[in-house]
């Protein structure tokens, strides 16, 4: 039973709060979670429908030691991919291209992996240290579409340092550098064979969620429809608790600032991206007998146009990736939109955003079938941009904040549940 006066308070309910409650717990610690919304699980729901489960944020995880201790925990069996996750593509000349290079594009990045200096140069973007270190063609057709599919950003304004600083800490060429952060992973537990990849769970990437949420509910305690505005009047009732904040960008810099002087120059600098992605049942694949995991769409990194006027950054092709996700004979097809240089449609009504849907789908498909269903889920404040501001912000949290007081989300140790989760466990010195 949990103690009237906990050990730990988290505020946020979605994964990075929940996994850090559970954490919490696993120690003996007493814990309490205050949700803002009425419900946990923040962006990440897995929503059943007559022709298939929908995601409405991430469709899985990248596989690591802490998931597969976290989920043993849980009593959750992971669900692997099938082979044919394993091709992935990029729209490239009008098809779908595995590698969209040519050979002396490839010989042109493979001399660069091998001898150009890899460590970002403080205050350079992305884009810079792509042309600088992978050359204008690896840059455009692979880096671009990649991050861009990951980060939804715009590499101008990406800081370098900051997305790409833990994985290349010396002064030395990319393979070098690689070598070097491999070997300091060595002590972590390995992986059996196989296990590899991006996972998810037989009733969807929300299965976690809610397992996750049903153990720190009955061990611990968790209350909604908490709005919190201030650490100050959270102490006056919880004096002696360590506080977690596990909110999204804007909200966590609402409560700090009220708070800490510190932070206050950071509004209206610290920015976020909307993400719009609409799931599409139908009889139909649009990659017409191919299979594989999804394909990303190269923007032009100053007008983000692409090839064909497709607006999608990519598409996921949910029922090649993991078995049961559809009925039989159904397909589906996640179509992400929004982020930088395309956050109007954010604000679209869902009828405009299925149309733009069916119309990149005809561009690349024009013999496609009518669609059984659509299912769109607008986020307006997603994913922060991973720029110099949020660079300077980060390395405010850890030279300002108390030791009881600490800040986890997507915004700190990089984007994606794995990276969550690995930080959720270092931080919790496991």
């Amino acid at each position: 039973m949990a103690k009237s006066v906990p050990d730990h308070i988290i505020i946020g309910a979605g994964f990075t709060g929940l996994v850090h409650a559970f954490l919490s717990l696993e120690k003996g610690e007493s814990v309490l979670v205050l949700e803002k919304r009425d419900r946990a699980g923040g962006l990440i729901r897995s929503v059943p429908t007559e022709y298939g489960i929908v995601e409405t944020a991430a469709n899985g995880i990248l596989n690591c030691w802490e998931l597969e201790a976290l989920s043993s925990k849980l009593g959750l069996d992971l669900l692997f991919p099938d082979a044919n996750a394993k091709k992935r593509y990029i729209f490239s000349d009008r098809k779908f291209k595995r590698l969209p290079l040519n050979v002396f594009e490839i010989i042109r990045f493979a001399f660069s992996a091998l001898t150009v200096p890899s460590k970002p140069i403080p205050g350079e973007s992305i884009y810079s240290w792509g042309k600088r270190v992978l050359g204008d063609a690896f840059l455009s057709k692979i880096l671009e579409p990649a991050l861009g599919g990951i980060y939804a950003g715009d590499l101008d304004a990406m800081s370098a340092e900051f997305v790409l600083g833990k994985f290349l800490r010396e002064d030395v060429p990319l393979w070098k550098n690689f070598r070097a952060y491999a070997n300091s992973r060595k002590e972590k537990p390995k992986l059996q064979p196989g296990r590899r990849g991006t996972v998810s769970f037989r009733g969807g990437i929300g299965s976690i969620l809610g397992a996750l949420e049903a153990r720190v509910a009955s061990q611990g305690k968790i209350k909604y429809k908490q709005e919190i505005l201030s650490i100050k009047d959270l102490r006056k009732s919880y004096p002696k608790a360590k506080i977690t904040l596990a909110t999204n960008l804007s909200t966590t810099l609402k409560i700090l600032k009220a708070e800490f002087k510190e932070f206050k120059g950071y509004q209206g600098m610290l920015d976020t991206l909307p993400v719009v992605s609409v799931t599409r049942f139908g009889k139909d694949s649009i990659l017409s007998g191919k299979k594989g995991f999804g394909v990303l769409f190269p923007k032009d990194h100053k007008s983000f146009s692409s090839e064909l006027g497709i607006r999608a950054r990519g598409i996921l092709f949910n029922d090649f990736i993991f078995s049961g996700r559809t009925s039989d004979g159904i397909h589906s097809e996640t179509f992400i939109y929004g982020g930088a240089g395309d956050r109007e449609i954010a604000s679209r009504s869902e009828d405009e955003i299925i149309s733009i849907v069916e119309e990149d789908r005809k561009k690349l498909f024009p013999e496609g079938e009518i669609p059984l269903n659509h299912y769109v889920t607008v986020w307006k404040d997603a994913l922060p941009v991973y720029g110099p501001q949020l660079f300077a912000f980060n390395r405010d949290l850890d030279r300002v904040l108390p030791p009881d007081i600490r800040v986890e989300g997507n915004f700190r140790n990089g984007i994606g549940l794995k990276s969550i989760l690995e930080r959720a466990f270092e931080q919790n010195g496991l």
